[in-house]
C-alpha cells in the first residue's frame, strides 16, 4: 500500500478550499521556494500517521490557516494498492471503490480534524479522526495506527548523534528491526560456539563473564569480610555478590541495552577518512539506516518523509544520493517523499516525480497534469541540468534561446529596475533548442480556456526568442558581399535559408509571428518576440540613432572582436562606415555583419556590451525608450506583476 493522495484545508498556507497533493507510489519530490508549503504537506502527513521515533506533534495557533485558531483543520490521507494482507490487517475500515474495469478496488481513508476549544482554560486544541471515504467509519484501533506510522527525517538534524549509542537511540531502534539481529542460541552450553550466540546469548555471556571475573570475585569476598568481621553482630550471616544490572529482565530489554551500546562510524581502517565523519557523511549513514529500517519493517506503511537531505552533503554527493534514492523506492517498492531546495537534486531526478508547491498550491509535473508530451520528458531529463533546474524555486521566470540574452538581460534587467535577483526570477537558457518544451512545465493540461486561471500555476514565464524574418537589405550587407542590392544575384525562394521582409505580405507575417508565439504561448506563459530580427539586430535598429547608446554598442564590438589594436581610431572607424548607411535598416545590418560574417562572438559581445551599459547608462532612464521594445516588456511586463523582495 501507499499514501496516494493527502487533502489539506485550513492547515497552515493551505487555505479554506480543499487542497489535493498526489503522490507517486515510488518517489515523489516537493520543490519550490520557501514558504511555498512543502514543510506543511510532510508535517501534515506525520500528525495524522505518527513517525516511528515516537516523536509528538503539537497543534500551535500558528498552524491554523491565517492564524485564525477560529477555522477547523481537515486532513485527510488516502492509501491504496493494498495488499491481500493489508486488506486483511484493515479490513474493518477499508472503502471499496469502482476502477476503470468496474472492479471494486479498496482503499484506506484517513480524515483528522482538528479544533482549537477556545472554551478550556488556556485554550488548547482538541482533534479526532475516522476512516471511510466521506469520515463516516469506524475509529482505527491503536494496533492498526501503530502499522501506519511513517519515518521522518527532519531539516538539519543532528544525524551523526542518531548514529551514537544512547538511551533510546535511533541506531538501536533500526537494528532492531534487522529479522536474523535476535538468530542464534541463547547460552553457550555444551556444543555450541561463540559464533552460534545470538545477540541475547552474547549479553548473558558477557554478565556472567563480568561477574566471575577475578578481580572482582576477590573485591567480592574482601567486601564480605569486612561486613563479618567489622560491622555484624555475631550470629549474622550475611554475604555479598556482584550481580550484572539486566540479567533478570526479559530477552528484547537485554537486546536492547546491548544494542544502544552501538555507535555506527566509518572504519578508518579501510577508507581515506581519518577523524570523526563530517555532517555530509553522517547525513548520508543516517538515510542508510533509515532505508535499511524501512526495508526490513513488516509494518504496512514504507513511507519515508526526508526533509532537504542535501544538507551538508556536496554536489556529487548530492547527484548520487538522489539517484539512489529513486532506484531504492523502484527496486525496493519504497515510497518516499521528499523536500529539497537543491537544484541538483531536482535535475537529477524524473521530472514526473516533481510536485511544484507554490502559495500553498501543488502542481504535480506527472505527465496526466501538465502540457508536456511523452518526448518532451525524455527530451528534458536529457538537458534539465542544474542551472536550469533553479526554475522550480523560481517567481518569475525568463527563458531565452542564446547566450546573449542570458548574459544581457541581467544587466538590462537591473538598469530598468527589475533586478531579477530581487524579484527572483530565474533565467533559463536553451541554446535555440527546446524553448516549447520548457515552458510546457509552467502549463497545465487542458487548462488553456480563462475559465481554468485559478488552477494556473502562479509563475510568469517569459519566452524570449527572435523574429527570424530578415531586412530586404540584409542579405547583401550581412551574408554574402557578392549579392548585389537589386537581388539579380539572389538564389531562388526555395533554394535559400533566409526569409526578407518582402517574401511575406501583412497576413503572411501576421501568420509567422502568431506560429512563433503559439509554439510556447499560454496560461501564465507569454512569448515575447523581436521586433525586427534578432537580439543584436534589434539593439542596433533602437539604438544607434542615440549617441549615448552608439557609443556603447561600438565599444562592445571593438573590444570584442579587436586585439591590440588603436581602440579610439578602430571605433571612430566603425562609426563613419555606420553613418555612410543611408537607412536605419542598413546601419542595423551593417552592424550585424560583424556576427553573421563570424568576425564577433554574440556570447561575448553581450558580456562587453552589459559592461558598456552599467557604465553608461546606470541610473538613467533614457534607456528604457532605446532598447527594443520586447526586451522592454518581456522584463517589465513579465517581473512587475510580483512585488519585490525584501
Amino acid at each position: 500500500m501507499y499514501l496516494s493522495s493527502l487533502k489539506l484545508k485550513n492547515f497552515r498556507s493551505f487555505g479554506s478550499a480543499s487542497h489535493e497533493i498526489k503522490f507517486n507510489k515510488g518517489l515523489t519530490v516537493l520543490v519550490g521556494e520557501n514558504d511555498s508549503g512543502k514543510s506543511a504537506i510532510l508535517d501534515a502527513i506525520r500528525i495524522v500517521l505518527g513517525t516511528t521515533d515516537f516523536n509528538w506533534y503539537r497543534i500551535n495557533a500558528s498552524d491554523f490557516y491565517n492564524e485564525d485558531s477560529s477555522l477547523e483543520i481537515e486532513i485527510s490521507c488516502k492509501f491504496t494498492d493494498l495488499s491481500p494482507i493489508e486488506t486483511s490487517a484493515f479490513l474493518e475500515y477499508l472503502t471499496y471503490e469502482d476502477d476503470d474495469s468496474k472492479r471494486k478496488i479498496p482503499s484506506l481513508y484517513l480524515h483528522w480534524n482538528c479544533r482549537y476549544m477556545q472554551s478550556f482554560k488556556p485554550p488548547r486544541p482538541v482533534s479526532s479522526m475516522t476512516t471511510g471515504k466521506n469520515g463516516d467509519g469506524s475509529v482505527l484501533s491503536p494496533e492498526s495506527r501503530e502499522m501506519l506510522r511513517v519515518t521522518y527525517l527532519r531539516a538539519l538534524r543532528d544525524a551523526y548523534s542518531d548514529m551514537q549509542s544512547g538511551r533510546n537511540s535511533r541506531l538501536s531502534q533500526v537494528v532492531q528491526n534487522v529479522p536474523a539481529i535476535s538468530e542464534g542460541e541463547d547460552d553457550l552450553k555444551e556444543g555450541v560456539e561463540l559464533k552460534d550466540l545470538s545477540l541475547v546469548g552474547i549479553f548473558n555471556l558477557s554478565n556472567k563473564l563480568l561477574a566471575d571475573y577475578p578481580a572482582l570475585k576477590t573485591v567480592k569476598d574482601q567486601m564480605t569480610g569486612i561486613l563479618k568481621n567489622q560491622m555484624l553482630l555475631d550470629g549474622d550471616n550475611l554475604a555479598t555478590r556482584f550481580e550484572v544490572t539486566g540479567s533478570d529482565t526479559a530477552d528484547m530489554k537485554k537486546l536492547t541495552t546491548l544494542l544502544e551500546k552501538l555507535d555506527l562510524t566509518i572504519d578508518k581502517d579501510t577508507t581515506s577518512l581519518k577523524g570523526v565523519p563530517g555532517l555530509g557523511t553522517s547525513n548520508i549513514m543516517s538515510m542508510a539506516c533509515e532505508l535499511l529500517l524501512r526495508r526490513n519493517s513488516q509494518e504496512a506503511c514504507q513511507l519515508l518523509l526526508i526533509e532537504e537531505p542535501e544538507a551538508h552533503i556536496h554536489a556529487q554527493r548530492q547527484m548520487k544520493l538522489v539517484k539512489s534514492l529513486q532506484n531504492e523506492a523502484e527496486v525496493n517498492s519504497q515510497q518516499i517523499i521528499l523536500t529539497t531546495h537543491s537544484p541538483l537534486l531536482a535535475s537529477a531526478v524524473k521530472l514526473e516525480n516533481i510536485i511544484l508547491i507554490k502559495n500553498g498550491n501543488a502542481y504535480p509535473l506527472s505527465k496526466s497534469e501538465t502540457s508536456l508530451k511523452e518526448d518532451d520528458y525524455i527530451f528534458l531529463e536529457r538537458y534539465l541540468d542544474a542551472t536550469k533546474a533553479n526554475l522550480f524555486f523560481a517567481r518569475n521566470v525568463m527563458i531565452v534561446e542564446g547566450p546573449g540574452e542570458a548574459l544581457l538581460l541581467p544587466t538590462l534587467s537591473r538598469l530598468l529596475g527589475r533586478d531579477f535577483v530581487d524579484f527572483g526570477v530565474s533565467l533559463v537558457d536553451v541554446r535555440s533548442t527546446g524553448l516549447r518544451r520548457y515552458s510546457k512545465i509552467f502549463q497545465r493540461k487542458d487548462k488553456d480556456n480563462p475559465k481554468y486561471s485559478a488552477d494556473w500555476l502562479k509563475v510568469n514565464v517569459a519566452c524570449v526568442t527572435d523574429r527570424d524574418i530578415m531586412p530586404n537589405c540584409a542579405p547583401s550587407i550581412c551574408l554574402d558581399k557578392r549579392l548585389k542590392d537589386d537581388k539579380t544575384n539572389w538564389p531562388e525562394e526555395e533554394n535559400r535559408k533566409w526569409r526578407v521582409e518582402s517574401d511575406f505580405d501583412d497576413t503572411q507575417k501576421a501568420i509567422h509571428l502568431n506560429d512563433i508565439e503559439g509554439k510556447a504561448n499560454g496560461q501564465n506563459v507569454k512569448t515575447f518576440v523581436s521586433d525586427k530580427w534578432t537580439l543584436e539586430y534589434d539593439l542596433a535598429y533602437h539604438g544607434l540613432n542615440n549617441v549615448a547608446m552608439k557609443n556603447s554598442l561600438i565599444k562592445a564590438i571593438v573590444k570584442t572582436t579587436y586585439a591590440q589594436v588603436n581602440w579610439i581610431s578602430k571605433t571612430t572607424e566603425i562609426s563613419t562606415a555606420l553613418d555612410a548607411r543611408a537607412s536605419i535598416e542598413e546601419k542595423a545590418s551593417c552592424f550585424y555583419s560583424f556576427f553573421a560574417k563570424g568576425n564577433t562572438s554574440k556570447a561575448e559581445f553581450s558580456q562587453q556590451l552589459a559592461l558598456e551599459l552599467e557604465t553608461d547608462f546606470s541610473g538613467k532612464e533614457e534607456l528604457k525608450d532605446i532598447l527594443p521594445p520586447y526586451l522592454v516588456n518581456a522584463i517589465l511586463g513579465s517581473v512587475a506583476k510580483f512585488p519585490k523582495r525584501v
